[in-house]
């Protein structure tokens, strides 16, 4: 139970922020003259579930800002990001019930007082069904359109829109500053912290978020797909542990190029349109940085994997870059077991380089295992394998799926033993992280001792490799 509640904290604490309007509205007045008949009692009901409602989306767009401050609380910002987006659909859930249950109670009188609230007549409630209709359209988008990146960032642009209107209409609703002056002022502090997330990251973080400026110096094109990025800082240099990712953004005239505003994908029977604004320099994209804390070099590895790691191929050097960060808690400096097992799934090794890079306690046994597709795809495998050179109680297994299949607990059992006795860190491909996650706890090892890296945004559109 400790470890459910220290790995979820960050959600129990938004949880009971949005239950805390609730808890004021029902201690503000007797329950009698609100459950009178069933049209107050369905408004009644639609009134608390639509505090709870406007109260979790304001701290989703709180945790949108991605205040740095925030980030420990939920034990990285992978599982930040979990959160928010499961608050988001929280946030729709409980307004379109308020939605439901107040157009309930107001045609429990007469379907002409229900029908009144869908129109503009009524400018107040109108303002909140606009609200709600830019949430579920924004919703919609995040959830199963498949988009480029960049209009991902755009779209999510909407929540900010439908909170602004969700906003006005809670606060010109005289029922909400009627029931209780506290939980007005609540609920007004509440929603300047949605705003201020909103405005720090999605209108002006441009200039308000801190970012760091390097000088791309070498791009390592290590095969058709893979390219590793190596920047020189032009000033202060970005502190971070092994393990962790920055946000970067490319000034590059090569990417800039390879993004067209209008491009049209054939397949068999299908043409895809991807409509871009041509803001490329402008959005941030979060890589796994692959030095070492201690190198005078900042180095991100990327596959190639969508629009924009595609065209990341153009990278020249001498392009100037702008670095956020650092993020993440997924480092073997934060475990303090010195047994530990490492597994990567293909580009997945690029945390666990950072570390082999950094590593020289010779305290820790370390069993890394690199499971690819073929041996083609071994990136970076030497440095495993100088790192076992330099301390013997490092071992480098790699594991070929075209040969050996997907890798297993009972391959990794059979290898390393004692499982329960070892911390266990994996990064790869989702399916992969969580089906060796079911495996290792059906061995006994306890859930709190396997470790994540699993980071994504949207439902981001991939796109064909070019041959």
């Amino acid at each position: 139970m400790i470890g459910f509640v220290g790995r979820n904290r960050g959600a129990l604490l938004v949880a009971v922020l949005s239950a805390v309007p609730v808890l004021l509205w029902a201690t503000a007045a007797p329950f009698g003259p609100r459950f009178a008949d069933t049209s107050t009692s369905l408004r009644s009901l639609g009134n608390a579930i639509g505090l709870a409602g406007i109260s979790a989306f304001a701290c989703n767009l709180f945790l949108g800002g991605r205040f740095w401050f925030v980030e420990p609380v939920f034990g990285g910002l992978d599982r930040m990001y979990k959160v928010h987006r499961k608050i988001g659909e929280w946030a729709f859930g409980l307004l379109t019930a308020h939605a439901l249950l107040m157009v309930a109670g107001y045609g429990a009188v007469s379907l002409e007082s229900a029908l009144r609230l869908l129109t503009p007549g009524s400018p107040t409630t109108f303002l909140g069904s606009l609200a709600l209709v830019g949430m579920a359209f924004a919703l919609f988008m995040t959830l199963f359109a498949r988009l480029n990146h960049e209009m991902f960032i755009y779209v999510h642009r909407i929540f900010g829109l439908a909170f602004v209107l969700g906003v006005f209409h809670v606060f010109r609703s005289a029922g909400t500053k009627a029931v209780s002056p506290t939980l007005t002022y609540y609920l007004a502090v509440l929603c300047l912290f949605g705003f201020a997330g909103f405005f720090y990251r999605s209108l002006f973080g441009r200039t308000l978020v801190r970012r760091l400026r390097y000088r791309v110096v070498k791009v390592n094109r290590l095969d058709e797909f893979v390219t590793e990025v190596v920047m020189q800082p032009l000033g202060e240099r970005l502190r971070y542990e092994p393990g962790q990712f920055a946000f970067v953004t490319f000034e590059s005239k090569g990417i800039h190029e390879e993004f067209r505003p209008m491009e049209i994908e054939t397949q068999p029977k299908t043409a895809t349109v991807t409509l871009r604004t041509g803001a490329v320099t402008n959005q941030a994209h979060p890589f796994s940085i692959t030095s070492a804390p201690g190198s005078p070099h900042l180095s991100v590895a990327v596959k190639a994997l969508g629009d924009f790691t595609n065209a990341l191929r153009a990278l020249e050097v001498g392009a100037l870059v702008h670095v956020e960060g650092p993020y993440g808690a997924f480092s073997y400096r934060n475990i303090d077991n010195p047994k530990q097992i490492w597994i990567a799934g293909g580009i997945g090794v690029t945390p666990f380089l950072s570390m082999a890079r950094s590593l020289t306690e010779d305290d820790y046994e370390i069993d890394f295992y690199y499971a690819m597709e073929t041996g083609e795809e071994k990136y970076f495998i030497e440095d495993f394998y100088a790192l076992g050179d330099q301390n013997p109680r490092v071992r480098t297994i790699p594991v070929q799926r075209d040969r050996l299949g997907f890798m297993t607990a009972d391959d990794v059992e059979g290898v390393s033993r004692n499982l329960p006795e070892k911390d266990i860190l994996i990064c790869g491909p989702p399916p992969m992280m969580h089906a060796l996650r079911n495996q290792f706890v059906a061995k006994g090892v306890p859930d709190d001792q396997i470790h994540f890296e699993e980071f994504g945004f949207a439902n981001v559109r991939h796109v064909p490799r070019k041959h």
